[in-house]
């Protein structure tokens, strides 16, 4: 076998190697519930009035409304980025201009629409702010309402 034959046939398991083997694969945890006192104090606190609404028993094509208001109680300045939910669900929150001082308050309204919905459930409204914890992770919060069929 001459040695051009060889490579020709080396050189594509040489390369096939070369990328099986050089691909490095991570997973990264992102945590979703920064911890929000103690050694993490650059962290702002919301304190919210409600974090769960029961709508109760309803009826296929009812409309709810829920208000949720939280105040900032610390220091760190704090911006909703984005508010969202499912799409049964439609929400007014403040602007990602509006910056919450120590002692500020602000308001997230919810309006159900059960239309498409066949059973009782539970579900989630999360708020991202612009502030991120000690590591760089965006700050979440989120606020709860169910109902029943």
């Amino acid at each position: 076998m001459s040695c051009k034959n060889l490579i020709s046939i080396l050189w594509p398991l040489v390369l096939m190697s070369v990328v099986l083997f050089s691909c490095k694969t991570t997973t990264q945890v992102v945590n979703v519930s920064p911890e929000k006192s103690g050694k993490d104090a650059l962290v702002p606190v919301l304190k919210w009035d409600k974090k769960m609404v029961e709508f109760g028993k309803i009826q296929k094509g009812d409309t709810r409304y829920a208000e949720y208001t939280f105040t900032n109680t610390t220091d760190i300045p704090v911006q909703v980025e984005l508010a969202t939910t499912c799409h049964c669900t439609t929400l007014e929150y403040p602007p990602s201009s509006k910056v919450f001082l120590k002692g500020d308050s602000g308001t997230i309204k919810a309006t159900f629409d059960s239309s498409e919905k066949d059973k009782s459930e539970k579900i989630d409204i999360t708020m991202i702010l612009t502030n991120t914890d000690s590591k760089g992770y965006p700050i979440i919060e989120e606020v709860f309402f169910s109902y029943e069929f």
